[in-house]
């Protein structure tokens, strides 16, 4: 067993104190801090925010000690017990951080608990020196004043929310209590509204998936004052940050506070337990990379926003606008001829959060849940509704999780192939593994469910005619083949556009096909002039899905099969 003690020196300090005691094994031992967390994947580098490492025997004596890697210490300990304590700086919120203040102690232990790779699976437990009247919620069990995991792997997919003041509601779907946790100035007001809609695509996620194996499921959410969106699923639990507080109960607000949250709990099922093979189980010492992202947040985000019409909780106008955003980043992404929704999803390990160089990849997140839609639409509409890709996840639940094992690519489309019964390398070699581009797929499926799709140009006339994107007249994207790319560099500040000052002119500016316009701007601080002649074609145009008022019943029929609308 290894305890733990959490810790401030003072209320207001940003340093959380660590106290371990543990009982090696062996005489010289390693102690490791995880290099990275569950459902962001990236390195983290945890280590460099903590300090002050030192090692005691029982008798508080020091022990000596060695620093042989980045997040790795070596301990030479003669006795039963050691204690280890360090300091873990914390200055930011979000999804997966820690943050300790006066007010509230907010614990991804993650990134701050030191582990002993021999002792993984043993019993770990957790105190917090915290004042009497603090509420602690949290996935873990108590005994008395401890969280208890019974395994480093359980603690560190429990993270903990702790204050004296958190709002708290609750509902309960068959056997399982489901519990919303609030800390900020989130004005619940509409309580009951927030629990019906909540109480809806709880219940249908899980009659869809069969089964929900915890007793309690714990929404810890974040209501800072300050803009903020950002979600990561755990073993019974999800943090979200979402803000700003004072917008709390408007309508933009709430639909992003529904569709984050249905889509943190479907991760329950997809990447908490139905996981890929090269992360069963997590390595926290390396990169664990993986190339099937497409799944595990693409077919997640996908569903995130279906269970929402699915249970009646939105309805079809909305989820037509959420699919209009979703084509809107696809389309607008020139990185879709360049990186399949597979490589960038190994890539992620690279450069997967960050904007990265222009036009190199695809969102997994993005595209991956337009392919989980031309799947579903496929099976949909090949089993004449008798099936769709819940089949496909809940085979991935029996076949894969159930069985303690986790699933290769090859695994996810034979799963897909046996329940829509006919052979889908064709759809993996040009959307998985290729990059093909979707429209003609999704414009042909989606009108067997009666609706259509449109080209739209981009709004804005400079980036409609030149290929050219800017912010506050500053070039930020360029698109291939473009005007803009024969002159203009990211980075490049623009001046005038036929010696109108850029920055004042609207978006009702007429611009002509096949004509020369001049423009000025600054490259290094130099004055700079360049002619464009615009083409034919626009550039970042996207698609738009749009019902369609001539479908027929046979349409209607596949539509309720698919939206249940």
């Amino acid at each position: 067993m290894i305890q733990y003690r959490l810790s401030q020196k003072f209320p207001q300090d940003s340093f959380l104190q660590v106290e371990v005691l543990i009982k090696p094994s062996q005489a010289d031992f390693e102690m490791k801090l995880p290099d990275w967390r569950p459902g962001r994947y990236q390195l983290g580098n945890f280590s460099k925010y903590l300090r002050n490492f030192k090692a005691f025997n029982q008798n508080e004596d020091p022990l000596n000690f060695k620093k042989v890697n980045k997040n790795t210490w070596l301990i030479y300990c003669e006795d039963k017990s050691c204690i280890i304590r360090y300091e873990i700086y914390t200055s930011i919120i979000d999804g997966g951080s820690t943050f300790i203040d006066e007010e509230h102690w907010y614990l991804n232990f993650i990134n701050c608990m030191l582990y002993q790779p021999e002792a993984m699976h043993d019993t770990h437990k957790v105190l917090l020196d915290i004042p009497n009247n603090w509420i602690v919620a949290c996935g873990l069990k108590k005994e008395g004043d401890e969280l208890v995991a019974g395994s480093f792997y359980e603690l560190v997919d429990s993270p903990a929310l702790a204050s004296k003041n958190l709002q708290h509601l609750e509902y309960k779907v068959e056997k399982t209590n489901f519990h919303l946790w609030f800390r900020g100035n989130a004005d619940l007001k509409n309580k009951k509204q927030i629990l019906s809609d909540f109480k809806k695509f709880t219940a249908f996620q899980i009659e869809t998936m069969g089964e929900f194996e915890s007793n309690d499921y714990h929404f810890l959410f974040q209501i800072p004052d300050e803009k903020g969106y950002h979600g990561v699923e755990h073993l019974n639990s999800t943090c979200i940050v979402l803000g700003p507080a004072n917008e709390f109960n408007t309508e933009a607000f709430y639909n992003n506070f529904l569709g984050i949250s249905s889509h943190e709990l479907f991760h329950y099922w997809n990447i908490i337990r139905i996981r890929p093979e090269e992360m069963y189980r997590y390595n926290f010492e390396k990169e664990n990379y993986f190339t099937t992202g497409y799944v595990a947040e693409g077919v997640t985000t996908y569903y995130g926003d279906l269970f929402l019409i699915r249970s009646g909780v939105k309805d079809l106008k909305w989820y037509m606008e959420e699919l209009n955003i979703l084509f809107k980043r696809h389309f607008e992404n020139y990185g879709r001829f360049n990186s399949s929704v597979a490589e960038s999803s190994w890539d992620l390990w690279l450069d997967g959060y960050e904007a990265g160089i222009p036009h190199r990849k695809v969102s997994i997140y993005v595209k991956g849940a337009l392919i989980a839609l031309i799947l579903d639409l496929k099976i949909i509409l090949e089993s004449n509704g008798e099936k769709c890709l819940d089949d496909v996840m809940r085979k991935l639940w029996t076949d894969f999780y159930k069985k303690d094992k986790g699933y290769s690519p090859e695994d996810y489309l034979k799963t897909a192939e046996e329940i829509i019964g006919q052979d889908l390398t064709d759809y993996s070699n040009k959307f998985i593994k290729g990059c093909e581009p979707l429209e003609n797929e999704l414009e042909k499926l989606l009108s067997k469910v009666g609706f259509d799709m449109e080209l739209k140009p981009n709004e804005n006339p400079f980036t409609n005619h030149f290929g050219l994107k800017t912010n506050e007249g500053v070039v930020v994207g360029i698109a291939p083949d473009s005007p803009a790319e024969r002159a203009l560099r990211i980075g490049d500040k623009i001046i005038s556009f036929e010696n109108q000052n850029f920055e004042q002119i609207d978006d009702s500016i007429q611009i002509e096909k096949n004509l020369k316009y001049s423009f000025q701007f600054f490259r290094n601080n130099k004055l700079k002039e360049a002619t464009m002649k615009t083409k034919d074609e626009g550039f970042y145009s996207r698609y738009v899905i749009k019902e369609n008022s001539e479908r027929s019943d046979i349409d209607k029929m596949m539509q309720k099969k698919w939206l249940n609308v």
